[in-house]
């Protein structure tokens, strides 16, 4: 992707973390190929494609074969409901992985699923319910500043929707002394908004910054903004696009 060599040459130290995202898409990309049926109610891909789809993911991220044989195994069972990922829910029962590593393996795994939902219900641009995705549930994952208000978008399955500019965009609680907002001056174009009642942050992006990259590329863009406000004791309500939720050791 072009767009991505010109980021790198902006922000070289993101080089790592730009090429595994585009690693992801081409996983992406490869389940879509796969042209698996739609089925009402199915909270996870049909059992007869995981051998394919997990065969895939392994090819992209480049993983030694074998690696993600318990978890191929347990989608194959139906133990794993992608449904439960939104609401950062990892599998109840034991798997040999540390929890975050889990987790963002299950999200990137998961990313088509969800992308392939947003596609056949198209809901963008309605109001989020309690702070939550209309099609899959998560939290807001970012922000955008625009002359049509803000908008919420999600980075399980790319909705956008409205929001109502006053109060926390996680709990939403309307109280302003319990909303600071953090910036890097390097990082133009992207502030932060958290909250002391809920310990939550969400990144804002500027509409401006939208016009020249995708909400994905912005959020992966101001990591340092997702460390600096971790290290001060708040915490994300989402992932990023590839699939991390603590970026400090506080976080």
């Amino acid at each position: 992707m072009d767009i991505i060599n010109e980021i790198i040459a902006k922000k070289p130290h993101l080089e790592d973390t730009l090429r595994f995202y585009e690693r992801s898409m081409l996983f992406t990309d490869a389940v879509k190929a796969l042209g698996m049926p739609s089925r009402p109610g199915l909270n996870a891909y049909p059992p007869e494609f995981i051998g394919r789809i997990v065969e895939r993911f392994l090819s992209v991220v480049d993983l030694p074969e074998g690696s993600l044989s318990p978890l191929k195994q347990a989608l194959e069972l139906g133990e794993i409901d992608f449904m439960r990922l939104p609401l950062l829910e990892v599998p109840a029962f034991s798997l040999p992985y540390p929890e975050d590593d889990l987790m963002m393996l299950l999200f990137l795994l998961s990313r088509p699923y969800f992308l392939g939902m947003h596609d056949a219900l198209l809901r963008n641009d309605r109001f989020w319910e309690e702070g939550r995705c209309p099609v899959c549930g998560a939290r807001p994952a970012l922000l955008s500043d625009s002359p049509e208000g803000l908008q919420q978008h999600c980075s399980f399955c790319s909705t956008k929707g409205r929001f109502d500019a006053v109060g926390c965009p996680v709990c939403h609680d309307k109280d302003k002394a319990l909303l600071k907002t953090f910036f890097v001056k390097k990082e133009k174009g992207l502030t932060v908004r958290a909250c002391d009642l809920c310990k939550s942050y969400v990144k804002v992006v500027d509409g401006g910054l939208l016009s020249s990259v995708t909400p994905d590329f912005a959020d992966l863009m101001s990591l340092p903004l997702d460390i600096m406000v971790q290290e001060k004791g708040y915490k994300r309500p989402s992932p990023n696009p590839i699939g991390m939720v603590r970026m400090s050791a506080s976080g």
